[in-house]
């Protein structure tokens, strides 16, 4: 098989590799579509800790090819996404058949080649069938849309709640639009209008520009004078986690979605405790596939705000080196093998 692999920092190379062999409750894939993340151009730029030589890409559209003994939840021409995680079918929950509760996961594209090939064998049990409703662009986004509504069910959020959202990224951009299905009402905060105006696009009612305007008097007059129910941190350089704390209402919850590192999380607590907040951590998407799959296939779910950058397989060094020169905040990629 064809695969991209990252060797080592800003080196990669097209290799020709053997294929596995298709065991026993495995699938083979031939990949259609990649999606190409903030983490795969870490990975290569090095911020990241990898496993080199390592293929990256853990958001793929592909179809099965041909399937193993035991295989029972897809066949042969199924169009399929792949979990981001493979599971370790040793762990408890695993055992239970809750692979996605998998308590020694392996991330794609950092700890296991990802799907940046023509081909791949995973596991049938981290692949998800998608209809034929969900386009290979949109069904891209399941990962970022089964996190969203991962951070809705963390945050245990209600009808006509307000929740803040620091970050107009992919997945702030969609958690806006699961909490309007919820009848939530999103405030999505960030310093760049081009983001805002990708979230206005969305649906998004209520905007923000952290550099222009003062988030909490906003926030303050958007909830009548209560500030919010809930907040979801993202990450934005112009807002600081410690503001955060501000604008949630007493007795509100706040999430931290993704893995934000230590700069990032920098803050006093004394106000998290001053009013009783909950803090969690959303890092992963739960057991939330198939309710995404479902979101995007009844089209309660829009993708095309996103400004998305199609690149051919053979185009695939240079829009690494690209990415890695214009900054993370910009990678949207799509990779057609």
């Amino acid at each position: 098989m064809k695969a991209y692999r990252i060797h080592s920092i800003h080196s990669m190379s097209l290799d020709e590799l053997q294929v596995q062999p298709v065991g026993n409750n495995c699938v083979k894939l031939k990949n259609l579509l990649c999606g190409i993340s903030p983490t795969d151009v870490f990975a290569y730029t090095g911020k990241v800790r990898a496993n080199y030589p390592i293929i990256p890409a853990r958001r793929c559209v592909s179809f099965v090819s041909e399937t193993g003994e035991g295989v029972t939840n897809v066949q042969r021409g199924n169009r399929v996404v792949v979990y981001p995680q493979a599971s370790c079918h040793n762990c408890k929950p695993c055992k239970e058949g809750k692979y996605y509760a998998c308590e020694k996961p392996t991330e794609f594209g950092i700890e296991d080649d990802g799907f940046l090939s023509d081909f791949s064998v995973v596991s049938a049990d981290d692949v998800y069938a998608i209809p034929d409703r969900i386009k290979n662009e949109e069904a891209v986004y399941i990962e970022q849309t089964a996190i969203a509504i991962n951070v809705i069910n963390q945050l245990q959020i209600e009808k006509g709640a307000h929740l803040v959202i620091v970050g107009a990224t992919e997945i702030g951009i969609l958690l806006a639009q699961v909490a309007m299905y919820y009848q939530a009402v999103p405030i999505v905060v960030d310093m760049h209008e081009d983001l805002l105006d990708s979230a206005r696009q969305a649906g998004a009612y209520y905007t923000i520009n952290s550099v222009e305007e003062d988030v909490n008097k906003k926030v303050l007059a958007i909830t009548g004078g209560h500030m919010a129910n809930a907040c979801a941190y993202l990450y934005s350089p112009s807002m600081p986690l410690q503001n955060v704390f501000d604008c949630t209402a007493r007795r509100g919850r706040v999430a931290l979605v993704g893995r934000l590192n230590a700069d990032e999380l920098k803050c006093n607590l004394k106000a998290l405790v001053d009013k009783h907040l909950d803090l969690i951590s959303v890092v992963d998407c739960g057991k939330n596939y198939p309710s995404a799959i479902n979101m995007l296939a009844n089209h309660t779910i829009r993708t095309d705000v996103f400004h998305q950058k199609i690149v051919e397989f053979n185009a695939v060094p240079a829009a690494f080196e690209e990415a890695a020169a214009n900054g993370p905040d910009g990678v949207n990629l799509l990779v057609k093998i």
